[in-house]
């Protein structure tokens, strides 16, 4: 209406502002651009305004700074934990830059980055399960459960199992605190358990012949020891001991019953808690220092 009253580049009729939608209308692109780029410098988080001024500049045929303002957007909607607004941005603006590898790896990262998202809710729905029973008093608060979550996050069993497997293993878990010093297992127990380590470190240790001390193997957030015990029913080929304060997860035989019973894949769990093989590299290593783990 206002082209039609005004005509293209007409002056504006005095007292009367024209609005950047006005301003488009009546295709003075540049007075448009210039309003949207002040707007969104003096606020940045105006998330609108940075797509009215991408929208404008593809419009005129200035891609690349359309597209960066397009991954401007994406990013915050990354950030911000939008991850669904954000692909949809994404896919909308592939048109401007057919076969771009940076839109491809971010699409591919925040795949991972919902993916991870969907599983955190369900291991902390796991991590919660395992404390129904406990005494209110004792339960680890929401806010340790969320910290022993992003311990865990980056490590290979999250990285191996769906969520809902994680939500299985850990709704049958213990939660752990050791301090330094304290032994885990001894060697040639039979204590049928196995411990994800979340923080602090932890050591196999074993004596030789000579009844000299070695330390086998140390381990470190993420690592998994004790899976012979628990799915071999072997004893512990060494003595595993925190050396300094720790926390972990603890899965007793009765919890990994819990997480198998009715599993559609029980296979894919039980890969991932054998897949580290720590247990067999100590097992091998205190053999020939100490001779065959006493029964």
């Amino acid at each position: 209406m206002l082209k039609k009253l005004f005509g293209k580049g007409s002056a504006t009729p005095a007292g009367q502002e024209l609005t950047v939608e006005d301003l488009i209308v009546l295709e003075r692109y540049e007075e448009a651009v210039d309003r949207l780029e002040r707007r969104c410098k003096e606020n940045p988080n105006d998330l609108h305004a940075h797509l009215r001024l991408a929208e404008v500049l593809a419009q005129v045929g200035k891609g690349p700074k359309a597209l960066d303002q397009f991954l401007y957007v994406a990013d915050t909607y990354t950030d911000d934990g939008f991850y669904d607004k954000a692909l949809a941005l994404l896919s909308k603006i592939t048109r401007l830059a057919p076969g771009d590898e940076t839109i491809r790896h971010k699409m591919a990262r925040i795949q991972r980055l919902k993916a991870l998202e969907h599983s955190r809710v369900l291991a902390i729905e796991g991590l919660v399960d395992a404390q129904k029973e406990r005494d209110p008093l004792s339960r680890t608060s929401p806010v340790e459960v969320e910290r022993i979550w992003q311990g865990l996050a980056a490590t290979p069993i999250v990285e191996k199992l769906s969520g809902e497997q994680l939500k299985r293993l850990f709704g049958g878990c213990e939660l752990w605190t050791v301090e330094a010093g304290f032994v885990l297992a001894e060697r040639g127990a039979r204590d049928e358990f196995l411990a994800i380590l979340v923080t602090g470190s932890v050591e196999a240790i074993s004596p030789s012949d000579s009844g000299q001390t070695f330390q086998l193997r140390t381990f470190a957030t993420g690592d998994i020891f004790g899976e012979r015990a628990i799915l071999e029913h072997k004893p512990w080929a060494a003595t595993y001991r925190a050396l300094e304060r720790s926390k972990l997860v603890r899965v007793t035989k009765e919890g990994l019953e819990r997480a198998m019973l009715g599993n559609p894949h029980p296979r894919a769990l039980l890969d991932a808690l054998r897949s580290q093989h720590f247990d067999r590299e100590v097992a091998a290593a205190a053999e020939k220092i100490a001779g065959p783990t006493p029964a």
